[in-house]
């Protein structure tokens, strides 16, 4: 079997299987619900959604003064990459990148118009049949893999009706250099639907 496969899809597979081998002896089922996702680090394994998940590794975003986590998530089922954050207030809120879209895919003709749009109080973007309305912009600070020295950007955040779907543009570089643009929808996801298997160390 594995000789009919094509090398990039072998690849996935020996990769998948090597981190489904690399993880210790789970949480026993009646603790995993219990354990929160603040205690999860590289190394550890989730559930949620019906898919399993390794943590391969964590970034740091900072907004006046406020940092969050970022949880780069190696999904065990099919060899994808999604990424976790969560924040802490009152209580936690979690929230995991769906997919990554374009310009195009938003009705956004141009950063020019993402401008105006986030300038315009009742501004908005369309994504699959959903209004997302714009909620907020500011000045973040990026750090990868618990880097000292971070990279700035700025984000534009638009929420749906219920701020359970949040369409975030990140916007890297300047007037001088150029500006590059990233696109990424984004969905809330119940802390308490997040079977933790491992807190961390799964090497």
């Amino acid at each position: 079997m594995a000789t009919l496969l094509k090398p990039a899809e072998r690849a996935r597979f020996d990769q998948q299987f090597a981190s489904v081998r690399q993880m210790p002896a789970p949480i026993t089922p009646t603790d995993r619900y219990r354990v929160s996702i603040e205690d999860v680090g590289i190394g550890g394994y989730l559930r949620f959604e019906g898919s399993s998940y390794r943590v391969t590794g964590m970034n740091t975003y900072e907004r006046e003064g406020a940092r969050w986590p970022e949880l780069i998530l190696y999904c065990l089922n099919d060899g994808t990459t999604q990424y976790l954050e969560w924040e802490k207030e009152d209580e936690v809120s979690v929230y995991v990148s769906r997919e990554t879209l374009s310009f195009d895919q938003v009705g956004l003709r141009d950063k020019e118009h993402l401008w105006e749009v986030s300038e315009d109080g009742g501004g908005k973007v369309q994504y699959g049949g959903t209004t997302f309305r714009y909620h907020e912009d500011s000045a973040v600070t990026f750090f990868r893999d618990g880097a000292s020295q971070g990279k700035h950007f700025h984000q534009y955040l638009f929420a749906n009706d219920n701020r359970r779907m949040f369409l975030g543009v990140e916007e890297w570089g300047n007037a001088n250099e150029g500006y590059e643009h990233n696109v990424i929808l984004s969905a809330y996801l119940d802390p308490k639907a997040i079977e933790v298997l491992v807190k961390e160390g799964g090497e």
